[in-house]
């Protein structure tokens, strides 16, 4: 039983809907406050408004799907094919355990109209009911991409150098550019140079941040850049010396630490990011 379920299965024996109890279960990873993941996800419940159509648990697990990997640009066919890819994915794991992703099905109702009247929740009900049950395996299959997903995070990084000339430059934000380093399986598979474009205060680090980033070396950082770059989620190493190419194959290679060398000169006070 994975986190994400146990928590998913608790709120629905607390009354919320089938949909909300998946969706509330993962705010942490989605990002939503509790009353929007609430209110996104009300409509859902008894099969999409107690039509019995859709299982509410797979509806919530298709919110959550959205909010951490949906696609935004209508004009973006390859990002739309992906996201239904990984929706008929989530969906097929689902059937695969419990034969069917529609509500009337899986609680073995017939095809008459329901009523929009839900119905009283009390102990006959969790009893003759498997909807907390399919709750928490929607929440568990949520759990299982997740961690798979993090997984292919960590094998594919990108790793920026604040550089001069290929070399690791002292002053992260005085560096003539960045040499940004994709990686796979803790090989480097791409290597392009992009020029600082400045050294407003605190600027560096969410432009490096919007490049999709995850690891900065340098050889010096102010303690705000630092900063920022811990909120933005992205490993900063400094201390480093030398060739960039050769600091970024050492951090692969497990053998480049951060030394936490802070810039302190005055005349450098903006550049590294303070």
């Amino acid at each position: 039983m994975s986190k994400h379920s146990t928590i998913a299965k608790e709120l629905f024996t607390k009354g919320y809907n089938c949909s909300q109890s998946v969706v509330l279960a993962f705010c942490d990873e989605i990002g939503l406050d509790s009353e929007t993941a609430l209110k996104i996800s009300s409509s859902f419940g008894g099969g999409m408004g107690r039509l019995r159509e859709v299982c509410g648990a797979v509806s919530g697990m298709f919110i959550v799907a959205g909010m951490l990997d949906g696609y935004s640009n209508p004009l973006d066919r390859v990002a739309k094919t992906e996201h239904y890819r990984l929706i008929q994915s989530l969906a097929m794991n689902f059937k695969d355990e419990n034969r069917s992703i529609i509500c009337r099905e899986l609680l073995g109702l017939s095809v008459d109209r329901q009523s929009h009247i839900p119905e009283e929740r009390n102990e006959e009900y969790y009893k003759k009911r498997p909807c907390a049950e399919l709750v928490e395996h929607a929440a568990k299959i949520l759990d299982e991409y997740i961690q798979n997903r993090k997984l292919e995070e960590k094998i594919m990084m990108k790793i920026a150098v604040a550089s001069e000339k290929e070399m690791v430059t002292e002053h992260f934000g005085h560096c003539e550019g960045f040499m940004i380093f994709d990686t796979e399986n803790n090989q480097i598979v791409k290597s392009e140079t992009i020029a600082n474009p400045g050294h407003k205060p605190g600027f560096l680090p969410n432009f490096l941040a919007d490049h999709g980033v995850n690891v900065i070396i340098s050889g010096g950082m102010g303690g705000g850049a630092v900063e920022i770059f811990n909120e933005r989620n992205i490993e900063v190493i400094v201390g480093a010396k030398g060739n960039a190419k050769a600091a970024v194959e050492a951090y692969l290679e497990g053998s480049l630490k951060s030394t936490g060398s802070v810039c302190h000169e005055h005349q450098h006070h903006d550049e590294c990011g303070e």
